[in-house]
This record gives C-alpha cells, sequence and structure tokens, in this order.
C-alpha cells in the first residue's frame, strides 16, 4: 500500500464515526460503484489484450 492510500484510510478512520447513517451509506455505495468500474475496466482490458 503506498503512502497516499495509507493517509486516506487514516482519514476515514477519523471520519466514519462522525457521519451519520446516511452519510456513512452514501460513502459505502460511492466506494462499491468504484470497485465496480475499476473491475470493469479491467476485465475489458484483458479481453481486449486477449483478442488484439
Amino acid at each position: 500500500m503506498c503512502e497516499r492510500e495509507k493517509q486516506l484510510l487514516e482519514s476515514f478512520a477519523k471520519s466514519l464515526p462522525k457521519m451519520s447513517e446516511f452519510e456513512k451509506g452514501y460513502f459505502l455505495g460511492v466506494a462499491e460503484s468504484k470497485v465496480q468500474e475499476k473491475k470493469r475496466k479491467e476485465k475489458q482490458k484483458k479481453d481486449s489484450e486477449e483478442t488484439g
């Protein structure tokens, strides 16, 4: 894990207890969306490399 990722996780760890339930849910939704987008792009890249 790079230093930037460590800083982000520390920041989230400090902020999360202060968030409302709605904010926590929104944050989780955005994070899950980003993970799915990254997986989709990785799959497209892999498929592209296999065919081309």
